[in-house]
């Protein structure tokens, strides 16, 4: 007999899992005791978006029993700057569990990068942590989507279920209105398998005593499926097998000691007998777990176990158990250092501010960034590919200072004509780019001579009266002249010419009268 019906398998998965916490049968069943729910604390406590989250069958069924497995789907973002090691998550609820399960949530551009570890407690409303790698460092936008596996153990006639995101509470439709109640016992031997949250496969065989009338006792031979061009390998580990049964109403759990059997030693292979008498009105279970050689989605197991002549089969698709996606922008990053030097580095003070304006994009955005001598900005980060074009504004005016022209350096800066510079940004990487300013002691001002102020000159007047007598002293007649006064020297020149120009003319006349030889 060949069974696939998941939701039979998961329903079956769950029954053991209430037996095993009932009948504390050995340590291979162990019952995982749900904790109380602890508040959880988170670095992005809002990332989950509370109204992204949906509840679906796995088996894609309308509606929801008892121990069937739910899928739950959420999106999620966590603010630029956020870091790896940082946390998000959310709380289930109590209707749900799942023990130990983790998963990953992989980067969509590149599948093998990890952006998100996820983890789902055991805790009454387990509690999902989802810690951030490095992958988000010096990323913007960090978004994406996750999902996981849980159980639906709790029955309910609610239509919805609460989860809580950052403190509030959210209500999630599920799938069928509620989660109705466990379903019955098979009625027919049969076998089903299931995925362990710890990465096994748990095989169970599920044996109507009422298909075994008059039998001494029930003789199991199973045997694994040696691996093959459908099937991989797996065998068990820890060589153990439970063996217990209960009644109709699955209530009366009664742990099974007296069987006898044992695994090869291989571990591919086991017989088992379970001694009658049989009863006809309870159900027997064999329980043990393999481990597959590996976890590559879609990848199947298989194993055949013969039961007093049935043959019953089964194959698990191994199925990842959760998952998502994740996406962010690389950026990369400059900083700028200011350096001054020259003849007048001196005289510059220390704290002097210079303003650099950087631009980027279409259409163009602006920035500016101030810096002081010998001091780098912080990091400033764009998008990985960015072309930033950078500009020094007028440096501080310092009195007995010229500032030659600014010039940028560094790994990958391009001088522009106008003085300025052009960098490329790139994914996960910070430019160091140096801004110097050369500053020059100006000569000093050598204020301009004042040439002296001519002195005004003496205009002689042009009337002038004599006096009616000049006055005469002792000493008159043996003056030089220097003492005499202007006016007095001027009256006697005129009288002196007078008399020349008398005598010139009367002996001219004299020399007309004279007789001629």
């Amino acid at each position: 007999m060949y069974r696939s019906n998941r939701r039979a398998r998961s329903r079956r998965a769950s029954i053991t899992f209430v037996a095993a916490a009932a009948a504390a049968l050995t340590a291979v069943v162990t019952g995982v005791g749900a904790g109380a729910a602890i508040a959880a604390e988170y670095d992005h406590p809002a990332a989950i978006d509370p109204a992204s989250i949906t509840v679906t069958t796995v088996d894609g069924d309308e509606t929801l029993a008892q121990f069937d497995q739910v899928r739950v789907d959420a999106d999620w973002s966590v603010p630029d700057g956020a870091l790896g090691g940082e946390t998000f998550g959310f709380t289930l609820p109590r209707e749900f569990a799942r023990t130990g399960l983790t998963f990953s949530v992989p980067s969509t551009e590149d599948p093998t990068e990890i952006v998100a570890e996820c983890a789902v407690s055991s805790d009454a409303a387990p509690v999902v942590t989802c810690t951030l790698t490095d992958y988000v460092n010096g990323r913007t936008g960090v978004n994406g989507s996750l999902w996981f596996l849980a159980s639906a153990d709790e029955q309910t006639s609610e239509t919805t279920v609460e989860f809580v995101v950052d403190g509030k509470t959210t209500r999630v439709d599920i799938p069928g209105g509620g989660i109705t109640p466990l379903p019955p016992l098979p009625t027919e031997p049969q076998k089903v398998s299931w995925q362990t949250d710890d990465g096994s496969i748990a095989w169970q065989l599920e044996l109507p005593g009422a298909s075994f009338p008059g039998v001494e006792s029930i003789v199991v031979d199973d045997v694994l499926t040696a691996p093959n061009g459908e099937v991989a390998e797996h065998h068990n580990q820890d060589g153990q097998l439970a063996v217990w049964s209960t009644d109709a109403d699955q209530q009366d759990y009664r742990t099974i000691t007296n069987w006898t059997g044992a695994w090869n030693e291989g571990g591919t292979a086991f017989h088992l007998e379970i001694p009658g008498a049989i009863d006809p009105a309870r159900t027997y279970f064999v329980k043990y777990l393999t481990v597959p050689s590996t976890q590559a989605d879609g990848t199947s197991f298989s194993n055949v176990a013969n039961v007093n002549g049935v043959v019953l089969q089964d194959r698990e698709v191994w199925q990842v158990t959760g998952g998502g996606t994740g996406d962010g922008t690389a950026t990369g990053a400059f900083t700028l250092t200011k350096a001054v030097g020259g003849s007048g580095v001196t005289d510059v003070p220390a704290n002097a501010e210079y303003t650099v304006r950087y631009s980027y994009g279409d259409p163009v955005v602006e920035k500016t960034v101030v810096v002081t001598a010998g001091a780098a900005t912080a990091p400033v980060r764009l998008p990985a590919g960015t072309v930033v074009t950078l500009e020094e504004l007028t440096p501080p005016a310092i009195d007995g200072i010229e500032w030659g022209t600014p010039v940028f350096s560094g790994t990958g800066v391009r001088a522009t004509a106008d003085g300025g510079a052009q960098i490329t940004v790139y994914g996960g990487s910070t430019l160091a780019i140096t801004l110097t300013n050369t500053a020059t002691e100006k000569p000093p001002v050598v204020p301009p001579t004042t040439p002296p102020t001519p002195e005004t000159p003496v205009t002689p007047p042009t009337d002038v009266t004599p006096p009616m007598e000049l006055p005469l002293t002792g000493d008159s007649l043996a003056t030089t002249g220097g003492d005499v006064p202007a006016v007095m020297l001027w009256g006697a020149g005129a009288a002196l010419l007078l008399g020349i120009a008398l005598t010139t003319l009367a002996a001219v006349r004299a020399r007309r009268r004279e007789p001629q030889d």
